[in-house]
């Protein structure tokens, strides 16, 4: 589980080019391992973010005006533009000499198909969450988030000092929409637009599965755990049976493991 502080340089050397995809449904941490990854080099890329840099630093192309049209309404922006921003952002020159991990990209198979078709892919990470936990963890562990460096919070994973981010000392606030409701449309949608076609990654033989829950027969240090009011937490799995999951260190030990393991 533990990779000590002096191979975390050589782990950086090792991930240093590399193009990986962070794929999981909503509330699975995406945004925590995004930063764990960026932790070690690699450039964050997530359509937002790329959205958001083209309508700002070049807001005078027909893309930049296309999607502002789509973004100050509110609406989702479309495919042919989102794919076209995203794909122009990988080839800056920060994200193919440090390489990047792909956040909440490809969302459809459409967009997966124009990706795989330029980008030469080393890893797809599938983050692997009950399915009952997604919304219990979100709603009912009241999650919550930093408004400067938007780390995630929750009652299994909570700050140093409540209400203050651990990381830069922002605020924490929740999401307006962290609701049942919202919750289980968003992950109709991941079912029927981005989970039917994770069977495409696996052909290709680059999926590595990152589960948040631990086997009953491994041996781990409870500061790894998530708990809930002090006390290791059991949550159901997919299978309907009971296990520990991991916490925000014990998911970073996992997962620089399974890079160290592929990678060194």
């Amino acid at each position: 589980m533990i990779v000590f502080m002096e191979n975390l340089e050589k782990l950086k050397a090792a991930v240093r080019g590399k193009k990986i995809i962070l794929f999981g449904p909503p509330g699975c941490g995406k945004g925590n391992r995004s930063r764990d990854l960026r932790a070690l080099g690699l450039v964050h890329v997530a359509s937002g973010i790329a959205l958001r840099a083209k309508v700002r630093n070049d807001p005078d192309s027909e893309l930049s005006k296309k999607a502002f049209e789509f973004m100050k309404r509110g609406d989702l922006v479309p495919d042919e533009i989102v794919v076209n921003i995203v794909m122009e952002h990988l080839n800056r020159e920060e994200c193919q000499k440090n390489g990047f991990v792909l956040d909440g990209f490809p969302r459809t198979k459409a967009q997966a198909e124009v990706l795989f078709s330029q980008v030469d892919i080393d890893l797809v990470l599938h983050l692997d969450v009950p399915r009952k936990f997604l919304a219990y963890g979100v709603v009912e562990g009241h999650r919550r988030a930093c408004v400067d460096c938007a780390t995630g919070y929750s009652d299994f994973d909570t700050p140093e000092v409540e209400g203050v981010c651990d990381k830069c000392g922002g605020s924490l606030v929740r999401r307006a929409d962290d609701n049942t409701e919202t919750i289980e449309n968003r992950l109709k949608l991941y079912d029927e637009q981005t989970k039917s076609f994770l069977q495409d990654f696996e052909a290709k033989g680059i999926v590595e599965v990152l589960p948040i829950t631990v086997s009953d027969d491994e041996e781990i240090d409870d500061t790894y755990l998530k708990k809930l009011k002090g006390e290791v937490y059991w949550g159901q799995t997919d299978k309907g049976g009971k296990a520990r999951m991991l916490n925000f260190e014990g998911m970073r030990k996992r997962l620089y493991k399974l890079l160290a393991e592929k990678f060194t």
